[in-house]
């Protein structure tokens, strides 16, 4: 037992010896980690702010792309989401609206590339399902139907999308002359729709493909 106040200075200096170093090797690193996490959230949040004020001027100025100059500030825009902020929704978001200007100014092959882009950055399942529906589109206006069907296929549909991944897939199917997939797959789309059909035309699309009839041989010696 210390009985002594010498000897208890003696005791804390031999144990400060022994696990100080320690001792505050571990609170600076626990103090770093702390305010260090504290920067990691700040910077997220400070980057995630720009990135939404980025993405809402490119959302304005694509609203209005019959204005040249405004069509060019929404390429800029559109490029610098995807060069700083790559991998990211705002990024995604933006090549699927450079895809959509593509496509307003006949370019289709840049629209190719910009939903290719949005399906290679492995993104949510709404938008992948969004960029592949929207290319399978594109794919068949480049009348290259084959690989417009290659972009639906081995991708499940995001919930709430699987009607519209239906009737593209009819399109799709339609514009490959293969009239009995492109029906069925707009009965599908109108079974999912239910009871909400808000959708005439699809039923228009459906009603449009002739319905197949078996021709009987006509007799010999008729």
């Amino acid at each position: 037992m210390v009985e002594t106040d010498e000897e208890q200075l003696e005791v804390l200096k031999n144990w400060w010896d022994e696990n100080g170093t320690t001792l505050v090797t571990t609170l600076v690193l626990g103090l770093a980690a702390i305010f260090g996490y504290r920067a990691w959230e700040d910077n997220v949040r400070e980057t995630g702010e720009a990135a939404s004020s980025t993405y809402q001027n490119l959302v304005q100025a694509t609203s209005n792309l019959d204005d040249e100059n405004l069509r060019l500030t929404a390429l800029n825009l559109g490029e610098e989401l995807k060069n700083d902020y790559e991998g990211s929704a705002y990024a995604s978001f933006a090549a699927l609206h450079l895809a959509k200007i593509a496509v307003e100014q006949g370019d289709l092959a840049a629209a190719q590339a910009e939903l290719q882009w949005t399906i290679d950055q492995n993104p949510e399942a709404h938008l992948e399902t969004i960029a592949r529906m929207r290319l399978a589109r594109v794919l068949v206006d480049m009348e290259d139907a084959p690989a417009a069907l290659a972009s639906l296929s081995e991708h499940e549909p995001a919930a709430g999308q699987q009607a519209t991944w239906a009737e593209t897939r009819g399109d799709v199917y339609l514009a490959l002359g293969d009239n009995v997939n492109a029906r069925q797959a707009y009965q599908e789309a109108l079974e999912l729709l239910g009871d909400d059909r808000t959708r005439p035309l699809l039923e228009l699309k459906l009603a449009d493909i002739p319905l197949a009839t078996e021709v009987t041989p006509t007799e010999e010696g008729a």
